[in-house]
């Protein structure tokens, strides 16, 4: 009886290790459709080796993929398996661009060859660990597929950091080694049409949510230019303000009113300082801006001739147009001292990060005050404060700007003017907008400069702006008056609101480096001039061409 009991408690034993789960992946080989950086590069088959790596992107362990819109990653088990699921592991530091992705396939072969589809999950940015640093894993159910031959396409937006691919599944194979690898044979452009599109229009108009719309919370503001006043700039008279607050035609006369609201701001500062990052701005600075934009027919005076001007023009005199300023980055490097008088009181690594928080805020409130005594002194008949803008383009709560940013926006509120943001795509910070204290924000696609994205960041940019309840920005680069491809690139983002049926009351930011739409109006060449055309009747709701998604 003894004996018998054994037995059977050996053959359980075995049992539950023949069946028990193992990382099936381990060692095996695998190929990735296009390289890693070579900053952060994949040697010795790290993603497969077993190893973990620390949270910190730049452990070793780590390998850092950018540029594309995908990866596709094939691992040959060189047996057939049943596999259970497929976990891949990545870390985020959102200051850094390195973001989890939001979406995942699993496709699987028996052959390398032939491929199907088992799972494919999303990872809205508001569902994932919210720490600014660390490493989790995310999971795609296999179903019990039978393969040797294992591939998983993520998305990326910025960054994307992997340590390791592990596929789990009962250790015995299905199938003895059918022979030798395909792995080097496999089509990564038939397997990618295999795994479709992460982002479709189907997708966006199955959001719940809705883009910010036109409304008291953006001021009623509709569609914001940005005019970049600053150093490396030019000086904005009125010759220069005129194209943007009125449509002219050839012959350079006012027919209509364009834009209604100028976001000011700036990044150069003398001496090669900016009032954003890097090198930052000293208060100096701060004042040196202050005096230009109020410099006497110049500025805020251009804009406010220009607008009395084309209102004359347009048998509209009363006319006003709305205007936003920004709010430069109240921080310090250690080469320059925001005030050379208090040295490093908004470092917090001097002063502690309450004391510095509580001096960024006390810096904004004082450089508030500067500018409204300008501007008021000024009496502006045409013009009209309605906000502030959030220089930084990436704010995330849990550093210091998390202890000052919402008591900025409270306080720009208790004003009666409204607190705005365009962060960068997938920027740190970008899904908590609410959270940080703006009440008006507009995604940036970024499509227009990274000609290694295909239009379907337009796509993309519009579904995570539509989530997040954001409006957008619409991007022009100077190569839109030179280059047709470039220009082609920025009628996209026209074409991709007619095509997903934006509505013309959605918020809308629009950059175009300097002046672009300036040059254009007073171009002679007809394909330039007509990007302001079809900008014009773009804003007006006139423009109908739409975009078929890649």
């Amino acid at each position: 009886m003894f004996k018998l009991l054994v037995c059977l408690l050996s053959l359980l034993v075995i049992s539950g290790f023949a069946s028990a789960e193992q990382n099936l992946a381990l060692g095996k080989p695998y190929r990735v459709d296009y390289p890693a950086s070579s900053n952060y590069p994949d040697r010795n088959n790290k993603l497969t080796d077993g190893n973990y790596a620390l949270a910190n992107f730049l452990n070793p362990h780590w390998v850092g993929y950018s540029g594309r819109n995908h990866r596709i990653i094939v691992v040959d088990l060189e047996n057939s398996y049943t596999i259970d699921r497929v976990v891949l592991g990545f870390t985020k530091d959102e200051p850094s661009g390195v973001l989890f992705p939001l979406a995942m396939s699993l496709a699987t072969s028996t052959n390398g060859i032939d491929w199907e589809v088992v799972s494919t999950n999303y990872y809205p940015t508001k569902d994932m660990p919210t720490r600014i640093s660390q490493r989790t894993t995310l999971e795609l159910d296999g179903k019990g597929q039978e393969a040797r031959y294992v591939a998983v396409k993520f998305d990326i937006g910025v960054w994307v950091f992997v340590d390791e691919i592990e596929v789990f599944g009962p250790e015995t194979p299905v199938a003895a080694n059918t022979g030798p690898s395909h792995l080097s044979q496999v089509n990564f452009d038939q397997l990618n049409r295999v795994f479709g599109k992460f982002f479709t229009e189907e997708l966006y108009h199955s959001i719940d949510s809705d883009h910010q719309r036109v409304s008291e919370e953006t001021g009623f503001a509709r569609d914001i230019m940005l005019i970049y006043d600053q150093f490396s700039g030019i000086n904005w008279q009125e010759s220069h303000a005129l194209p943007y607050v009125a449509y002219l035609n050839e012959d350079l006369e006012p027919v209509d009113w364009f834009f209604d609201t100028f976001l000011f701001l700036g990044l150069s500062a003398p001496g090669g300082r900016n009032f954003g990052a890097y090198n930052l701005a000293t208060k100096a600075d701060w004042l040196w801006w202050l005096n230009r934009v109020f410099n006497p027919g110049h500025g805020f005076d251009a804009f406010e001739s220009a607008v009395k001007f084309a209102g004359e023009k347009l048998g509209d005199p009363d006319h006003k147009v709305k205007v936003i300023v920004m709010i430069p980055n109240p921080s310090e490097v250690s080469a320059y001292p925001f005030d050379p008088d208090n040295p490093f009181y908004l470092t917090s690594n001097r002063v502690g990060r309450q004391a510095a928080a509580e001096n960024r805020f006390n810096v904004v409130k004082w450089y508030i005050e500067e500018f409204e005594k300008r501007f008021q002194a000024r009496e502006y008949e045409h013009l009209e404060l309605i906000g502030y803008y959030w220089l930084s383009e990436n704010a995330t709560l849990y550093g210091i700007e998390g202890d000052y940013l919402p008591r900025v926006g409270d306080y720009i509120r208790e004003k009666g003017l409204r607190f705005f943001w365009i962060p960068y795509f997938m920027a740190a910070g970008y899904s908590q907008w609410k959270e940080a204290g703006f009440d008006a924000v507009m995604l940036q696609p970024n499509y227009m400069f990274h000609l290694d994205k295909d239009n379907s960041r337009l796509l993309r940019a519009a579904i995570e702006a539509k989530t997040y309840s954001m409006g957008l920005e619409f991007e022009a680069s100077p190569d839109v008056l030179i280059i047709t491809e470039q220009r082609e690139r920025y009628y996209d983002y026209l074409r991709t609101a007619v095509t997903l049926g934006y509505g013309n009351d959605i918020l809308r930011g629009w950059y175009q480096d300097v002046k672009i739409f300036h040059d254009a109006a007073r171009s002679t060449w007809p394909e330039v001039r007509e990007v302001y055309d079809v900008t014009y009747k773009f804003v007006k709701g006139e423009y109908t061409e739409t975009i078929q998604f890649e």
